[in-house]
Formats: C-alpha cells, sequence, structure tokens
C-alpha cells in the first residue's frame, strides 16, 4: 500500500530529540508537517491512535493547539505526561509530542522514538468530500 506524504523538510524520525538525561529527568520530542489537516482532525485522529496504546487524552484544546495525555500508572511507575502542540503556518500543520519522564525514570531511546513516531506518521491530510 502507497500513501501519498507532503514533501517535508524532515520526518518524523530525523526529528526525534532527547533532552536531559536519567540522574535530571528528560523530555523527548519529536513533530511532523502535514499539509492540510486542521488542529481539531489532528487531534480527533490522534485521540483513538493513542487509545489503542493505552495513553489517556486528557485534555484538548483546539484553540489554543495543545492536546495533554497521559501514559498511565503502574505498579511500578505513576503516569508519565504527554504533550502535543499544533500550530498552522497557512496550509501547513506542524504537529509536536513531548514525553517527560522524571528523575529516576529510564526510557530507551528508541522506544520512545517508535511510539512518538508511530502515532504522529498516522496522521493524514483532510480529504475533499
Amino acid at each position: 500500500m502507497c500513501l501519498a506524504t507532503p514533501a517535508v523538510a524532515t520526518t518524523c524520525e530525523e526529528s526525534f530529540q532527547k533532552k536531559g538525561d536519567f540522574f535530571n529527568g528528560a523530555a523527548f520530542s519529536a513533530r511532523v508537517q502535514v499539509e492540510g489537516l486542521s488542529i481539531e482532525r489532528a487531534f480527533s485522529q490522534l485521540r483513538p491512535i493513542l487509545a489503542r496504546e493505552s495513553i489517556k487524552t486528557i485534555s484538548t484544546d483546539v484553540s489554543a493547539g495543545v492536546m495533554k495525555a497521559e501514559n498511565p500508572a503502574t505498579a511500578f511507575q505513576r503516569a508519565l505526561p504527554i504533550d502535543v502542540f499544533a500550530s498552522a503556518d497557512g496550509n501547513l500543520l506542524t504537529v509536536e509530542m513531548i514525553f517527560t519522564i522524571p528523575s529516576g525514570v529510564g526510557a530507551s531511546r528508541d522506544t520512545v522514538k517508535g511510539y512518538l513516531c508511530g502515532a504522529l506518521n498516522q496522521l493524514l491530510p483532510q480529504t475533499t468530500k
């Protein structure tokens, strides 16, 4: 199956960054740009994508371009926040996800990249009817 994707400067995987470390806490971020997608539609697409990964959407503010979600708490860890930011520049929507972990908690860079980009890469442009 071949899906048309817009030409962008970088892929989600290329945009992936980690800031911080085990001792001070860390933030992992990744972003995509999708042509012809609204903030509202991006968030409505992301909710079920995240839910399939057992990530709970806490709040959505379309006018501010902010969605808050969390990786639920388990017996071994507390809930971990995932923030989504979306902003439009003309017909191009940039969607960024940031996964934050506190000090003393470790996470594999490749695993987090897989989750963030796995979700972001599923965003599709709106279709005209």
